[in-house]
């Protein structure tokens, strides 16, 4: 069972080297299992340039990833409506990121925290 979600913006800044982010990813992985949600393993591979592929998909793999289920694709569907109808735009990768933090009760780990305004999120904000 995963213990740490990742979300992409920080597996791109640990990937890239930026010191505090992969003195965190190190000292999480030592702590428990790390994981992804679908959603951000496909926004890294978006990103990703060719020479890193090799690390990228080494780095990916040593991640457990959690599936976008329907259970995930409701909560999210439920979020982007709670908050639409607050005037709050909240995009459909984040909150299908946002909905499998939620449904497995884990904490989401990210440098863009105000792209998840969720209440019930446990949401660590990492500084870059």
């Amino acid at each position: 069972m995963a213990e740490f979600l990742l979300d992409s913006d920080l597996v791109i800044w640990h990937l890239r080297g930026h010191a505090s982010v992969v003195e965190l990813v190190l000292s999480l992985a030592r702590k428990g299992r790390l994981a992804l949600s679908a959603i951000a393993r496909a926004e890294v591979l978006v990103g990703m340039r060719e020479p890193e592929r090799e690390l990228t998909l080494l780095f990916l793999d040593s991640c457990e990833t959690l599936p976008a289920t329907a259970a995930t694709a409701d909560r999210a569907g439920e979020i982007i409506r709670d908050f639409r109808a607050r005037g709050v735009t909240i995009s459909l990768p984040d909150a299908l990121i946002g909905a499998t933090a939620l449904l497995s009760s884990i904490p989401l780990y990210t440098c863009n925290p105000k792209l998840y305004p969720m209440p019930d999120l446990d949401l660590r904000a990492v500084s870059i």
